[in-house]
This record gives C-alpha cells, sequence and structure tokens, in this order.
C-alpha cells in the first residue's frame, strides 16, 4: 500500500476548496443577475401616493398603498436615529453592508441548534430587502440581501442609506417611515418627538403590528425600554435623560375623527383618477391633483346639515335615526334620513362643496353625484317661468289661480292643487313664484306647452328624461341633484350655461402638468331674461317660501327656490348669490315621506344661510381682528341694458294710472311692459283655452264651492 503523502493531501484539499469556490462563484454570479444594477439604485424612489389639495393649496387627502411622508436625514433628530441604530445595528457605521461578526455568530447557532435564527440583517441588509426583495426565509434570499446591501454601501453615504431606511421602513398602523408614524401616533412630526417617544418607534421594525402602540400598548411600551437600556449602554444617553425616558408617560395622540367632511369629494377625484390613470398611478405614481373644494365650508356645511338633521329627526321622532348607528359603522343600508349640499361657484364652474350624503362610513353612495333622480319638485319651477317669459309672459302678467280640472275622454284624469288647498284668484306671474303656487304654474305650461318648457331646461343643462306632460310644471320629472343645482348658475351668471370643474390641474411626480380644467361656459339664455329669472326668484328669497334664510341671518342678495315633492319625500333649496350657487336636499333613500307638511321651506332652508355666510366670510378680507369684510356692491346682481322699470297696477298687471293706490314698480324687458288700456282683449292675462298638446288635453274653470 502506497503512503499518502502531505502533499497529495494539500493538493486534495486544495483542489475541493477551489472546487466549492468555483461553486460559490458561479452561484454568486448568476444571483447577482437577479439583483438590481447599480444604476437602478441611484434612481430608486420611495413609492409616493396621489396627494389631493383644496383651493387653498392645503394637502387635504393622499390616496397611497403605503402611507408616507417623507423627511431629511438633516430634519431628523439624533435621538430618533440613535434609537434606531442602538435596536437594529449597533455597528451600522462600521461595518460595510453585512457585520460580519454577528453573521458567523448566526451560521454557528444554526449548526448546533439546527435552526433558522433571525434578526441578525443590518439596517442596509434590512433595506435591501424592503427596496428589491420579499421576506421569504431562504438562504438564496439571504445571500441576495448581502450582496445588494454591499452594493448599496458601495453606492449611498451612511446618512443617504439611514435616510431611506427611516422613510422606508414599517411601523405598523399602515405607516411606512417615521414621519407619517410619528403623526400618527404622538400628533406630532418627527423631529419633535421625545426621547421615550423615539424608543417607541424605533422597536416596531421588529413586529409592526404587535408592538404598534395603539393595538398593544403596554407590551409596546415594556419593549422600547429595550431601546432605552441599549441606547444607555452604547453611550448615546446620559443617565439623567435615561432615567427620565424611563419614567416617561408616553401618550398616544387621539384617533383621527371616524369621518372626514369631504370623504365624498375625495372618492370622487379617487375614482376619476384610477378609472384614466390607472390603480398603480393612483397609488404609487407621486401625482399632485389640485382641486376647487373649499374644505373649510365643506367641513362646516357637513357639520351644519348634520345638526339640523338631527334636530330634526328627533323633532320627528323617526323610528331609526343616525345616532342609532356608531359613526365608524361601515358600509350597510341607511334607513335613516339622509341629506346632500352642492355648492359650485356660477362664473367658473369650480365645484367648492360636494357632500354626498351624512357618514361616507356608512355609505359611499354619493347622493348628489351618484343618485339617477329624485324629483326636484317646485325646485323645477325658475325653468317654467324663464320659457313663460321668453315666450311673452312678464313679472306682472296675471294668472287666474282658480280650481282647474284636466279631462281625457270626457274623464277627469287630473286636479292639480296648491300647497296650501286654497285659491288665490288673479296673481301676478311674480307672486306665483314667490309663494310657489301650483296651479299658475300649471295654467303656464299649458299655454305655452311642455315643450318649450323642455327646451329651457335643456339649455340649463337638465339632461335627464323630461316627459312633455302638464305635471312638469310641478316638478314631477326625475333629475340628478348635481345637475339641478348647476343649472341654476344661468341664472346666477347672467345666462351662460357652466361646466362644472371638479379638478384644476393634475401634476406628476416630476411637476410636469397632465392635465388642466379650464372654465368653459356658453351663452343659453339672453342677458335680460337670465336677469328677470333671478329677480323672480330673489322675491322667493325676500318674502315668499325661502324667506327663511333672510330670518336667519343671511342679507347679502340672493335668489332662489324651495321644492317639495308629492308626499313630501323630497325637500329642497337651491339658492344663489353672484358667486356661489348652493343646494341642499333631503330626504330617504327609499323615497318614504318626510312627514305631513314637512316642505322644503322647513326642511332644506334652515341650514343654507348659515353655510352661505360662511362662504361669504372665507371668500373675504379680513380686518385686524379677522373679521371679514364684506364688500356688498360685489354682490349685487348686475342690471343689463334694456331692463326698464314701470309703476304698475297690483289688483290689474297694467300700468298704473296717476292715483292708483296700490301701485307698486315692477321691471320688464323694455318692449314687453303693459299698456294703461283695460284689458277686454286679453293683452295682459294670459289665454286661456284649448291646447293642442299630446296626450289631446283641455282644462275647464270650477267654482270653488265644487
Amino acid at each position: 500500500m502506497k503512503k499518502i503523502t502531505f502533499w497529495k493531501v494539500f493538493f486534495a484539499v486544495c483542489c475541493l476548496f477551489l472546487f466549492f469556490i468555483g461553486i460559490l462563484f458561479a452561484l454568486l454570479q448568476n444571483l447577482s443577475k437577479e439583483i438590481p444594477p447599480i444604476s437602478e439604485l441611484l434612481q430608486y424612489e420611495m413609492k409616493n401616493g396621489t396627494k389631493v389639495y383644496d383651493n387653498d393649496g392645503n394637502l387635504v387627502k393622499i390616496f397611497a398603498s403605503e402611507y408616507r411622508k417623507n423627511i431629511r436625514f438633516s430634519d431628523m433628530p439624533d435621538t430618533l436615529i440613535n434609537a434606531f441604530v442602538a435596536i437594529e445595528d449597533d455597528s451600522f457605521f462600521e461595518h460595510n453592508g453585512i457585520d460580519v461578526i454577528r453573521l458567523i455568530k448566526l451560521v454557528v447557532m444554526n449548526v448546533f441548534t439546527l435552526k433558522k435564527t433571525k434578526g441578525t440583517s443590518t439596517i442596509t441588509q434590512q433595506l435591501a430587502r424592503d427596496m428589491f426583495l420579499n421576506r421569504d426565509q431562504t438562504y438564496t434570499r439571504k445571500i441576495k440581501e448581502m450582496m445588494l446591501a454591499f452594493q448599496i454601501e458601495r453606492t449611498f453615504s451612511k446618512n443617504q442609506i439611514l435616510e431611506m431606511y427611516l422613510n422606508k421602513t414599517y411601523l405598523g398602523g399602515g405607516n411606512y417611515g417615521v414621519e407619517s408614524a410619528a403623526e400618527n401616533y404622538f400628533g406630532k412630526p418627527a423631529n419633535e418627538l421625545n426621547l421615550a417617544e423615539c424608543a417607541v418607534l424605533a422597536r416596531l421594525p421588529q413586529a409592526p403590528s404587535y408592538l404598534n402602540p395603539r393595538m398593544n400598548y403596554e407590551v409596546s411600551i415594556k419593549r422600547s425600554k429595550q431601546v432605552l437600556n441599549r441606547m444607555y449602554e452604547l453611550g448615546y444617553i446620559n443617565r439623567q435623560s435615561y432615567y427620565k425616558a424611563y419614567e416617561d408617560s408616553v401618550k398616544l395622540a387621539s384617533k383621527k375623527k371616524e369621518k372626514d367632511s369631504a370623504d365624498y369629494y375625495l372618492e370622487y377625484i379617487r375614482k376619476y383618477i384610477e378609472n384614466k390613470y390607472g390603480t398603480s398611478q393612483l397609488y404609487n405614481g407621486g401625482l399632485s391633483v389640485y382641486t376647487p373644494m373649499d374644505y373649510d365650508l365643506t367641513c362646516y356645511a357637513d357639520s351644519m346639515l348634520n345638526n339640523h338633521i338631527k334636530k330634526f329627526e328627533n323633532k320627528m321622532d323617526y323610528d331609526i335615526k343616525y345616532e342609532d348607528f356608531p359613526p365608524d359603522t361601515v358600509d350597510f343600508d341607511t334607513k335613516y334620513i339622509q341629506g346632500g349640499i352642492f355648492a359650485i361657484n356660477p362664473n367658473n364652474g369650480y365645484v367648492t362643496v360636494m357632500i354626498g350624503g351624512r357618514n361616507f362610513n356608512h355609505s359611499k353612495f354619493n347622493r348628489m353625484m351618484q343618485e339617477p333622480g329624485r324629483q326636484p319638485g317646485s325646485a323645477f319651477k325658475p325653468f317654467l317661468y324663464t320659457a313663460a317669459m321668453a315666450n311673452g309672459f312678464t313679472p306682472a302678467t296675471m294668472i287666474n289661480d282658480l280650481p282647474v280640472v284636466f279631462m281625457q275622454s270626457d274623464t277627469a284624469f287630473w286636479k292639480p292643487m296648491n300647497y296650501s288647498e286654497k285659491n288665490y284668484g288673479l296673481t301676478s306671474l311674480r307672486t306665483a313664484l314667490q309663494h310657489s303656487r301650483n296651479i299658475p304654474a300649471v295654467q303656464i305650461i299649458n299655454n305655452i306647452s311642455p315643450y318649450e318648457v323642455i327646451k329651457y331646461a335643456r339649455r340649463c343643462g337638465i339632461d335627464s328624461y323630461l316627459p312633455p306632460y302638464l305635471s312638469l310644471a310641478l316638478g314631477t320629472c326625475v333629475v340628478k341633484p348635481s345637475k339641478l343645482i348647476t343649472a341654476y348658475s344661468v341664472f346666477a351668471n347672467g345666462g351662460n350655461r357652466i361646466e362644472p370643474i371638479y379638478i384644476k390641474r393634475i401634476e406628476n411626480k416630476t411637476g410636469e402638468i397632465l392635465e388642466q380644467n379650464f372654465p368653459k361656459s356658453s351663452r343659453v339664455i339672453s342677458e335680460k331674461l337670465a336677469y328677470m329669472t333671478n329677480s323672480l326668484m330673489q322675491s322667493v328669497v325676500n318674502g315668499g317660501t325661502a324667506a327663511g334664510i333672510r330670518w336667519r341671518g343671511f342679507y347679502l342678495p340672493a335668489g332662489g327656490k324651495t321644492g317639495t315633492t308629492d308626499n313630501f319625500q323630497d325637500a329642497w333649496c337651491i339658492a344663489f348669490t353672484r358667486r356661489l350657487v348652493l343646494g341642499i336636499w333631503v330626504g330617504f333613500d327609499d323615497n318614504i315621506t318626510l312627514g305631513k307638511g314637512q316642505a322644503g321651506a322647513y326642511v332644506a332652508v334652515p341650514p343654507w344661510p348659515y353655510i352661505m355666510n360662511r362662504a361669504v366670510a372665507n371668500s373675504s378680507p379680513k380686518d385686524s381682528t379677522g373679521k371679514a369684510i364684506v364688500d356688498k356692491e360685489l354682490y349685487e346682481f348686475p342690471r343689463p341694458q334694456g331692463i326698464i322699470e314701470k309703476k304698475i297696477s297690483k289688483s290689474t298687471g297694467l300700468l298704473a294710472k296717476k292715483f292708483d293706490s296700490d301701485a307698486f314698480t315692477e321691471i320688464f324687458i323694455a318692449g314687453t311692459e303693459p299698456t294703461i288700456l283695460s284689458d277686454s282683449l286679453g293683452y295682459n292675462f294670459e289665454p286661456l283655452g284649448y291646447q293642442d298638446l299630446e296626450l289631446d288635453t283641455l282644462f275647464i274653470y270650477m267654482d270653488k264651492k265644487d
């Protein structure tokens, strides 16, 4: 037997060593192809969601898969940085991405215990894993993690690595990075955290959900003591700071309110962005969306609406009330009374308020934007009266308010009645709208035909189906609430139809404008005709069904109309100034009655003046005490040329005679004013008689005693 020499053994060992080195080298070469190159490291950006801003440029929402607010390393307090380094990687400033001593200990422990030991990754390795890898507990992933960590250390400075890590790491509660976590847990930015609070955050990466202080407060505080111990051992803090922080009571900030008043508006924005730009862009693309939303007004309007409806609920003592359900209850069939608000600037189309319900958590359904149709009731009458004045009627035209029945095939099929169930005889056009009387409205549509009314409603922006029946005069059609309210802009801005704008512009993460929306308007009725309808609607506010606006404290020029539907199912108040159209709707989702007599004047009007006063204050300059300086002239509706004033007899609607005791001043489009002659030829009173309508209807007057 040949004797085995030392050199032969040495040669064999070397060959075996080189063989395994070759295998390891090949493995590393292969794995290196699966990790990102340095160029990708340099271009790496944190995932940032879509930021939504209000009209004043305030950030009101971030849509993100990772809720994060980035913070620069220079703005991070030393105590926060030291806390993370002490507990996560105390040799961070000495190693090159891999802590060799910790790695050797790991290998030895795994060999002798036959278990995989966790918690040995350096901060750089954790960053590598979170940036480009996953959390699979495999040796292959671990090797990739170390290789990538080494590249990161060669590419970035220690401060840059810490900045990325502290902005990237997950800290529970949906928060990524120390800035968002500090605001969520403690209600303050990261640079204002004290030592005890820093220790709480530093312990979170180990088990973000389990150590979430909102979920397990006692455990979280107990584990944070370990951070303080380690910081003291390493000399990051002195004895005095250690004991003070150890005894400090960590107070969590109160949770974010259960609902945001702007949720309906924000959800509308979210859906738009996702549908047009995609889910990835919405949650990770870093878009900036600038809206015309008045966030302060939205919050105030939501509060006023809910407070008013709560009082109304208690007064009516409904079986099901809003207060029966916790505010954070999610997505159920809301059987309680609902409400909505929509406000638009009539001059540029900026939608400042969109409230689609009383609680977004309870119901995501946006009753202003998604509701396919609610009956407007008398809130539809301004379009009828516009059509009437376009067809020869004037504010002084007298209409006979007497009981009337409509016949078809010798059968009575409709007998409209006034809300008061009374009749008032000869009534001027202005008075008829002011007090929302139904019989005159029906007489008007019967005279000019439903098709004329439909034509003017279409011009103003009502695009839903409008049946060509006489009952259209009383708002028996169905309309989308936002469309109805926007259509009132025509009367507020002098006859121009304005397109609503919900987003002013969208920018990508580099500031490039992806889309920008500018005001779009078109003239749909003459300025003089719009002014005449506006004037009639001012009478509604000054002394008609919307007079509650005045005695509740709003005194600037305003016009509007209330609305109530059959069986008191819907209540409306849509009114406007020269600068804002504000509409309020109240009703039940399933169209049950609000209660007998609960008309728009009582149910929808009350919040309106307070909300509009807030809107005026928000848009006005302030004095040294912060009080709004309101310039009334800015709210006066400009009178166009061709509008004249004449003295009119209240009893006849004709020009007043010299000594008429009931004379009053009325406005007219020049050339339409009445004469001083008698009305025996029907000059001023609207003509009556057979009308060739689609249903071949006619009507007859009935004596009151019948």
